[in-house]
This record gives C-alpha cells, sequence and structure tokens, in this order.
C-alpha cells in the first residue's frame, strides 16, 4: 500500500504538510532549553534524545506523547514562532503541555499548527520517518504517502 488515511481527534485546525519525523517521547523545554535562554534556537539540544542535533523546522512530528512541564509548552511555542518547530504534531494521546504550544501560536501569532491524538491506528506503527504526510486538524485525518512515492 502506497497511500492511506488515518482518522482521528483533531484538536487543533489547520492544514500542514511535510516529511514525517517518528520519534521517541519528547520533552520541548529540555529539547530547546540552551537556545531559548541563549535566543539561538535552532537544533534539539538534549544529549539523551535520539534528535539530538537534528531540526525539528518543517517537519510534522511523530510521537508517542511528550513529556515534561508547563514550560515545555512555551519552549514549542517558542520554536513554532520562530518557524524552526515542526508544522503538526500527531500522536497516541495529546497532554495540555503539548498542546498548549499550537494553541497560543494561534491566538498570539496566527500560526496553526494542526495537532491530531487517538487514531484509528498507532501512528508510530502506521508512519514511518521520511513518508509524506498531509495532516487535517479540521477534520482529525492525515493522509500518509509512504517514502519512496511522491504525492500527486
Amino acid at each position: 500500500m502506497s497511500e492511506f488515511v488515518l482518522k482521528g481527534r483533531g484538536l487543533t485546525g489547520g492544514v500542514a504538510e511535510g516529511e514525517a519525523l517518528v520519534t521517541q517521547p519528547i520533552n520541548f523545554f529540555g529539547a530547546y532549553m540552551q537556545g531559548i535562554l541563549s535566543g539561538n534556537l535552532s537544533r534539539i539540544e538534549d544529549t539523551r534524545h535520539e534528535l539530538y542535533g537534528r531540526s525539528l523546522e518543517g517537519k510534522v512530528l511523530v510521537i508517542p506523547y511528550s513529556i515534561g512541564s508547563l514550560a515545555g509548552g512555551v519552549a514549542l511555542l517558542e520554536a513554532i514562532k520562530k518557524g524552526i518547530g515542526p508544522i503538526a504534531v500527531i500522536n497516541r494521546k495529546t497532554d495540555d503541555v503539548l498542546l498548549s504550544g499550537p494553541v497560543f501560536a494561534r491566538v498570539f501569532y496566527g500560526i496553526e499548527v494542526p495537532v491530531i491524538d487517538s487514531l484509528d491506528r498507532d501512528p508510530l506503527q502506521a508512519i514511518s520517518t521520511g513518508d509524506f504526510l498531509t495532516v487535517d486538524g479540521n477534520r482529525g485525518i492525515v493522509r500518509v504517502t509512504q517514502k519512496g512515492v511522491l504525492p500527486e
């Protein structure tokens, strides 16, 4: 199968298209802490995370869940505001910390970052890094085009 659709719960509006980046749970404050303090926010700085040194810019982040405290939402908001955060987030279950970043990005900056959870298939099993995704937060739909297959 080269293309399929996942249905879930859209928590924030907007539509985004981009490459999937599938990874382990992430603490956004830990990921961006030094960059927030120095003003040089661009890459994952948590040396314990498998994405250390990589950028989330322009990616659709696929995670099981986020970890950390309320500061994680602020860190995600800053990354979104600077244009270096994920363009959408897909996860099994969304918590308030993760959701606060995209919600405040829309309220304060008019930037929509779709967040979808509770999909009809486990996103970590159905989606691979490099797949092309169309994420529709308004309808709670993720269209997956498996890597190596160009979308029409």
